[in-house]
């Protein structure tokens, strides 16, 4: 079991400017047109607590004076706040306000651009981060992943 303790060269950060950058530029390209008025004022309407999960994560982190830094050994396991709603809240914080921005700015490229982004950050950081934490903790860490949910 690998459990890698350099960052990696492209962080969580660089892929969610990407998706975003690219989800609105397929709605200049390629929007849809139609669309219920409801769907974008609800995707405006998630970009807040995407981005409110996101910084409170990031908080809490800096808090417990522990790493934000993806798939680096953590020398505190963080269960409190937003963190025991969701194991990956900054994560779920990006795709949610991505999510809202696709609603906002609809476009079928733009909702592979999502899936894709999800796909990324669940394969390159969520498993191997698991991996990482569950050698750093042990059991501490196997009774909050029995406890909390990976997403939601």
């Amino acid at each position: 079991m690998s459990t890698q303790t350099q960052p990696p060269r492209i962080m969580p950060p660089h892929y969610f400017l990407a998706a975003i950058c690219l989800v609105t530029l397929s709605h200049a390209l390629l929007p849809l047109t139609v669309v219920l008025p409801i769907v974008r004022w609800t995707g405006l309407l998630l970009i807040v607590p995407g981005v409110l999960l996101a910084v409170l994560g990031a908080n809490l982190f800096r808090d417990a004076g522990t790493s934000i830094v993806p798939l680096t050994r953590s020398s505190t396991l963080v269960t409190t706040g937003v963190f025991r709603l969701s194991r990956n809240p900054m994560y779920l914080g990006m795709l949610l306000t991505g999510t809202g921005l696709l609603c906002a700015l609809p476009s079928l490229p733009g909702l592979g651009v999502l899936v894709t982004f999800f796909l990324v950050l669940r394969q390159r950081f969520v498993l191997r981060e698991e991996r990482l934490l569950a050698a750093t903790f042990g059991p501490a860490y196997a009774d909050y992943q029995a406890s909390v949910r990976r997403w939601l």
